[in-house]
């Protein structure tokens, strides 16, 4: 019986070694990694040795716009222009440089030219320019143009919606680079104050986060959130004696936020005064009796059931 030959297996060739220092794609990446985290130097490094390796219209388009984003984040207004001014050069009708040309200069306070950008921009692409609200921000603009409104207005709001997003996403030193920001454009400004303080709260800087939200509060003493997070912060600080006409205050404004109830409770049962305590969180399950804090602590000073766990959000639900 003649004997079976084995197959003989090839190796595949191995792929060749990308030379670093002459690979476009590697600068590419770093610079759109470092923008993802807010690195607008190391970014602008990368992307300036992109632009020196390229010569494709559309990769030099792209890079320019990155930069014009990434001077317009360091408030490096007249960069950015430059950077957006050549971009327009590869594509003179793309949308987004245009608007990116209107933002660039509302935020560097140059009305005029912030106001023609726009109005550009709403004739010839009404369609985004209504997606964008870019309407509504240009009556802002006019408004700011005639004195009605201070003239840094449409900065601190741009600011303020990246201040949401970095809030959601846990990223504090951020929201504190951002809110300074603001306090610097317009130091009557309550709400970078407030975002001051919650960055310096979530990262136990306890008499920072006080001193920034009582700036805040003498901004605006109406503004409900800041009474709240005065008395959240003296409880977090071990003062409840300090904390509790705060968190009075706060619940005058919102009678039956849950949250303010919750700490009023923690704040007189860190005082002694249990029944006081039992009385604030039996009142806030009598708004919600699924409030599952209330419970918890009802049942660990020995006065309710022991509570069910809370509900998994339905994206955990669907997961498991």
């Amino acid at each position: 019986m003649p004997r079976r030959r084995r197959k003989r297996t090839r190796k595949p060739p191995s792929a060749p070694k990308l030379n670093r220092a002459s690979n476009p794609l590697i600068p590419w990446l770093h610079g759109l990694a470092a923008m993802g985290d807010e690195r607008w130097e190391e970014a602008i490094t990368s992307l300036r040795r992109f632009l020196e390796m390229v010569e494709e219209t559309e990769d030099r388009r792209q890079a320019l716009q990155n930069l014009g984003a990434c001077y317009l984040a360091l408030e490096q207004y007249d960069d950015a222009l430059t950077a957006l001014v050549e971009a327009e050069r590869y594509a003179p009708q793309d949308p987004d440089i245009l608007h990116s040309r209107g933002v660039t200069y509302a935020c560097a306070g140059r009305m005029p030219e912030a106001i023609t950008a726009f109005e550009q921009f709403v004739c010839k692409w009404p369609r985004q320019a209504r997606n964008l609200e870019t309407r509504k921000a240009l009556r802002q603009l006019k408004r700011a143009q005639r004195g009605k409104i201070p003239a840094r207005t449409y900065l601190i709001d741009h600011l303020q919606e990246q201040i949401i997003h970095n809030t959601a996403a846990g990223d504090w030193h951020l929201v504190e680079r951002k809110a300074r920001r603001i306090i610097a454009a317009d130091p009557e400004h309550p709400e970078g104050h407030f975002a001051l303080g919650l960055s310096c709260l979530e990262r136990d800087r306890y008499a920072e986060a006080l001193e920034a939200f009582q700036a805040a509060h003498a901004s605006d003493p109406d503004y409900e959130p800041t009474l709240y997070n005065i008395g959240h912060t003296y409880l977090r600080q071990g003062e409840p004696e300090q904390a509790l006409p705060w968190l009075e205050s706060s619940l005058r404004r919102e009678p039956e936020k849950l949250a303010t109830l919750h700490e009023l409770g923690r704040a007189c049962e860190q005082l002694g005064r249990r029944d006081e305590a039992v009385d604030w969180w039996q009142r806030a399950l009598k708004i919600d009796p699924d409030y599952h804090l209330g419970q918890l602590h009802l049942h660990e000073i020995g006065v309710g059931p022991k509570p069910a766990e809370p509900p998994l959000p339905p994206a955990h639900e669907q997961l498991r």
